[in-house]
C-alpha cells in the first residue's frame, strides 16, 4: 500500500523537483545556455520524472525497512 501510494507521487514529486533541477543544470553548465533555453528546459522535463521516481523509491523504502526495525 505506501509503495503504491510512493508510486502515486511521482508525478508530483518530478514538478516539485524541476526548479531545483533547473538550478543543477545552471550550475553544470556555468550559468550558461549553450544550447539555448528551450533545450535547457526539455532536458530538465525528460529528467525530472526520473528524479522523482528513484527519490520516492528511496524514501519509501526506507520508510519500510525503518517500520520493520
Amino acid at each position: 500500500m505506501i509503495r503504491s501510494f510512493g508510486i502515486t507521487l511521482v508525478a508530483v514529486s518530478g514538478r516539485l523537483l524541476v526548479p531545483v533541477l533547473l538550478l543543477i543544470y545552471s550550475i553544470l553548465n556555468g550559468f550558461t545556455l549553450p544550447e539555448g533555453r528551450e533545450a535547457m528546459v526539455e532536458n530538465v522535463l525528460n529528467v525530472n520524472i526520473w528524479v522523482g521516481l528513484i527519490a520516492n523509491f528511496i524514501i519509501i523504502e526506507w520508510k519500510i525497512l525503518k517500520q520493520d526495525s
